[in-house]
């Protein structure tokens, strides 16, 4: 019968393994088959030296049920019998009492362990969203500005050969002067800030000034510049947006005649508006073409304008764009506002 019962209770301490709770009651129910009705001391020992895996292993509640019936077990074993006579009761005491400590033991080192694993993951999920970050923004400095530059690099290069007379080529050269220098200088900032991550971010966000209405009008400037006949249209009095907002909206205009240029070179003409009203502040960018022009030729649907939408939103704004029967139109509206020291994207 003992051994049967020493085999029973070697299972249970294996199953501790597998599920401590049933471990814990099977130990349990083995001790009190061998301790009630022969008043064992071994097997009482047994019970509180399990007392380390109970808690290292079980809940609260188990640690407590575990610890309250080997106490039962050892008053009636000290009651009824002479096997703990001499201390006996003191030994199985401090025996139970060090297996507690063990186990708890254990338990702080395997919380500590979790602890450390999911901080370890936490901090690495950090660093992937900081590096995610740093390449949305090397992205949006390579596409907002140096893309803008190098593109009306590429057309006026395309169509110096073709301009009639003297003066337009001088406008053609001096457009591609000035728009490789202010690429030259991006991607010089730019990889100033690729080397060393304390170093300043390039300044393109800051184009026109930071004035909005300063930005459209050399736009229409650079659109008729490009042979695109180009109405400009702005409010009469300052606009109430905040710097951010602001910068949102050069970078969204920006955007928009970049477009017209890359896409849409053969436009009947175009339009860039400004239109203030009592709570909002709308921008308007249009062009028109024939209906002969492709599709391809005269939206996009990359990066550029998904990057405005998200911008503007910021804002708490909305952009709209897309084909109409005339062109192809893009317009923002933006919330007024009287706070005009907002940082941009942003932040104080």
């Amino acid at each position: 019968m003992s051994d049967l019962l020493a085999i029973a209770l070697y299972v249970g301490l294996a199953a501790f393994a597998w599920h401590p709770t049933t471990a814990a009651f099977t130990v349990v129910l083995i001790s009190c088959v061998g301790v009630v009705p022969t008043g064992s001391g071994g097997d009482l020992l047994e019970l509180a030296l399990t007392l380390s895996l109970v808690s290292a292993t079980g809940a609260p509640w188990l640690i407590v049920t575990h610890a309250t019936l080997l106490m039962a077990l050892t008053a009636y074993v000290a009651i009824g019998g002479e096997t703990l006579a001499g201390g006996g009761i003191f030994s199985i005491a401090g025996i139970a009492t060090i297996a507690f400590l063990i186990g708890i033991g254990f338990r702080l080192v395997a919380a500590r362990e979790t602890v450390l694993v999911a901080e370890r993951a936490r901090i690495t999920m950090d660093l992937e969203e900081l590096a995610r970050e740093d390449q949305e923004r090397i992205a949006d400095e390579l596409h907002d500005g140096i893309a803008h530059d190098l593109t009306l690099v590429l057309f006026h290069a395309r169509a110096l050969p073709k301009q009639p007379d003297e003066e337009a080529r001088q406008v053609s050269l001096s457009t591609i002067e000035e728009s490789a220098e202010r690429a030259l200088r991006s991607i010089q900032a730019l990889l100033s800030l690729m080397r060393d991550i304390d170093a300043e971010r390039p300044k393109s966000a800051n184009r026109y000034g930071g004035d909005v209405i300063r930005a459209i009008v050399t736009l229409g400037g650079l659109l008729n510049d490009a042979g695109i006949p180009t109405r400009v249209s702005t409010p009469s009095p300052p606009v109430n947006l905040t710097q951010a907002t602001e910068l949102i909206l050069i970078e969204t205009a920006i955007e928009a005649v970049t477009n017209i240029i890359k896409h849409a070179p053969n436009s009947h003409s175009a339009s860039i508006e400004i239109h203030s009203q009592s709570e909002c502040l709308e921008l308007s960018v249009k062009n028109t073409f024939t209906a002969l022009t492709p599709r391809s030729e005269v939206s996009s649907t990359g990066r550029g304008l998904a990057r405005a939408e998200q911008r503007v939103a910021q804002c708490l704004g909305h952009l709209k764009h897309g084909r109409t029967a005339e062109g192809w139109n893009l317009l923002a509206t933006v919330p007024s506002s009287q706070d005009k020291n907002t940082h941009p994207y942003g932040g104080a």
